[in-house]
């Protein structure tokens, strides 16, 4: 993979600079696109910084979550749903 294909522009520019800012903007675009497809598996690229939350959003949902670095600052998360087992096995 070159650095070409990890050109990411922003569509819509934030009006502060605050990294804290980002971080929070897009951990909660991934809450909500967790939240309405509860049972569809998600794969994401996220900030590195944001990996800790990445966590807490599996945990919160009731996901799995596995992460591939794509390099010092992005990877790719995946939130698989976890299957409730059949109380009847």
């Amino acid at each position: 993979m070159d650095d070409s294909s990890l050109d990411i522009r922003l569509l819509l520019a934030f009006d502060t600079a605050d990294a804290q800012f980002a971080r929070g903007f897009e951990v909660g675009r991934l809450w909500t696109m967790l939240r309405a497809d509860p049972n569809d598996e998600l794969s994401e690229y996220v900030h590195a910084s944001n990996a800790e939350m990445l966590l807490r959003l599996a945990e919160a949902t009731g996901r799995k979550v596995r992460s591939q670095d794509i390099d010092d600052t992005w990877l790719l998360a995946t939130f698989t749903p976890v299957v409730a087992l059949d109380s009847n096995l």
